[in-house]
């Protein structure tokens, strides 16, 4: 089972969603600990992953050797890539 860390930034992305959003959002990073590959994407270019969470995205790097997922960006489809 992988351990999940978020960002200063993502804490912050996250406090600023709608509590219904917020709920899905964690619901989600907490349900992929067992089989994180199953559900992310890799971004292209990069060396970090994307999760698809209804209309939010969230950008995440994995360390496999730690067991760590770490949550760097959490935000709309349109704003989270800039």
């Amino acid at each position: 089972m992988y351990d999940i860390w978020f960002s200063q930034k993502a804490k912050k992305q996250l406090k600023k969603l709608p509590r219904n959003a917020k709920g899905i959002v964690l619901k989600k990073l907490y349900s992929i600990r067992y089989e994180p590959f199953r559900y992310v994407k890799k971004l292209e270019g990069s060396k970090l992953w994307r999760l698809r969470i209804s209309d939010y995205r969230a950008i995440i790097d994995i360390v496999i050797l730690n067991k760590k997922i770490f949550v760097l960006k959490i935000d709309k489809r349109s704003k989270v890539y800039d």
